[in-house]
């Protein structure tokens, strides 16, 4: 493969092909300045062992409604913390359930969400095929302050099955 690109960047250099110039040219400086991106490389997400995380194409912390990651939430700046979740291969029908706790450990909320297919589609939501639907559970951040500023925990669950936990600090 190396043999094929020093080849090809010699046939253009010595070659006096304009168009091979200014196309190898683009080809060096978009790459070095990474204009040409995939986007943020999220590394290896992992999870403990009781974790079926496999069952969701994506779980994560979120304060807006932008897919931006959080881990701290200010309860000044943030006005809530949103679970963002997006399920594999969605039956017709499942439920999702969140479970909050506090600081203490102790379970403060917990939310419950039945999907229906049947019902979604009369409501005008359609599920998306490949990517998987964004489902989403929320609390408000001065709500969650109120009670007990400091680390907090999530665990999201599929059809009672362990998916993800995640901590996060309210402050």
């Amino acid at each position: 493969m190396r043999l094929k690109i020093s080849r090809l960047i010699y046939d253009c250099l010595s070659n006096t092909d304009l168009l091979c110039r200014v196309v190898l040219i683009i080809v060096l400086f978009t790459a070095g300045c990474s204009a040409i991106s995939v986007g943020k490389w999220r590394g290896i997400e992992r999870t403990e062992p009781d974790e079926a995380y496999y069952l969701m194409d994506d779980v994560f912390l979120t304060a807006s409604s932008a897919s931006s990651r959080r881990e701290i939430f200010d309860h000044n700046m943030n006005e809530s913390v949103h679970l963002f979740f997006i399920p594999k291969n969605e039956k017709p029908t499942y439920t999702v359930e969140s479970v909050w706790k506090d600081p203490d450990g102790q379970e403060y909320r917990t939310i419950r969400t039945t999907y229906d297919k049947a019902r979604e589609e009369k409501q005008g939501i359609e599920r998306k095929q490949r990517a998987g639907t964004p489902r989403i559970h929320t609390l408000p951040t001065k709500e969650l302050y109120e009670h007990k500023p400091g680390m907090w925990k999530v665990a999201l669950y599929l059809e009672k099955q362990l998916v993800r936990r995640l901590s996060f600090l309210v402050k």
